[in-house]
């Protein structure tokens, strides 16, 4: 059997198989009103949880598709406690997925292994080549110069020789990738959303017919009333929603909801022996 959580008068369903038995096999659509995971600062699209009329709520536990429970308020003094616990889940997440990021980055490392080697080596090649080209060129300016500049000149080529081995010593002492992994930031942490809440373990049943903290609905006229109309209409095989943007009690669709849409004024007038009578006003051109 379904669960409706009531809180406050407002009766919610949190799952989504729930919400779509209801739609599909009950005729009861009810509203999305809570955020989405990946778009939360928005409400042009909304998701779970699913949000009831009252009049939808009660339908579905008089014919017994659901079951009203009314959830436990949550316990102030427990707060610091439930604090300290997602503080320590986030931080053993945290841990997980460093290790995990690591083992990523160097199995990355062990691909490129190969590649950075070539590269390393191709470049100490260049290095020796060029400094190849530089001793045979300052060699044969050396013939054609005075000898009193060959100290000079062999200086130069000693000092970029020289110049050309350090370079290349600090090629050779890079010989492989760094091993050092730099740890994964904060700001990188992976937080997982929840979409889905399980049944309160603690839920008590939650009767209707009484009126309560949480159902205030019981015994009052105007609720009845609604509940009188949106019951008839439900079982004359009538999709319902709420119309109160429109300055209505409900907005009923001949079928499934947007479907067809029809503009008609439906005026209901409930009678002492329980039956309804609706007058309908249609929209007509003036001449």
């Amino acid at each position: 059997m379904l669960v409706v959580e009531v809180v406050n008068g407002r009766s919610l369903v949190w799952g989504a198989e729930a919400v779509q038995a209801l739609r599909e096999r009950l005729g009861v659509g009810g509203r999305m009103v809570g955020a989405l995971p990946r778009g939360p600062r928005q409400n042009s699209r909304l998701g779970l949880p699913l949000l009831l009329m009252p009049e939808e709520a009660r339908l579905l536990a008089e014919i017994g598709a659901v079951t009203l429970v009314s959830a436990p308020r949550p316990d102030p003094r427990n707060h610091s406690l439930a604090l300290a616990s997602f503080k320590c889940q986030q931080e053993q997440s945290f841990q997980e997925q460093s290790v995990l990021a690591a083992q990523a980055r160097e199995a990355r490392r062990q691909e490129l292994q190969e590649k950075i080697a070539e590269g390393q080596a191709a470049k100490k090649q260049k290095l020796e080549q060029d400094s190849g080209a530089s001793e045979s060129q300052e060699t044969s300016q050396s013939q054609e110069t005075p000898e009193k500049q060959t100290d000079g000149q062999n200086v130069a080529s000693a000092s970029q020789t020289s110049k050309d081995s350090e370079e290349a010593g600090a090629s050779s002492s890079h010989t492989g990738p760094s091993d050092v992994v730099e740890p994964l930031p904060r700001s990188a942490l992976l937080v997982q959303l929840a979409t889905a809440r399980p049944r309160p373990v603690k839920a008590r049943p939650l009767d209707w017919r009484v009126q309560s903290k949480d159902w205030p609905h019981a015994g009052r006229p105007a609720h009845e009333l609604r509940y009188n109309i949106y019951k008839d209409l439900w079982e004359r095989g009538f999709f319902l929603s709420a119309a109160g943007k429109f300055g209505g009690d409900f907005l009923v669709y001949p079928g499934r909801l947007g479907t067809s849409v029809r503009k008609t004024l439906l005026l209901c007038s409930p009678q002492p022996d329980g039956k309804v009578v609706y007058t309908s006003l249609q929209w007509a051109s003036l001449q």
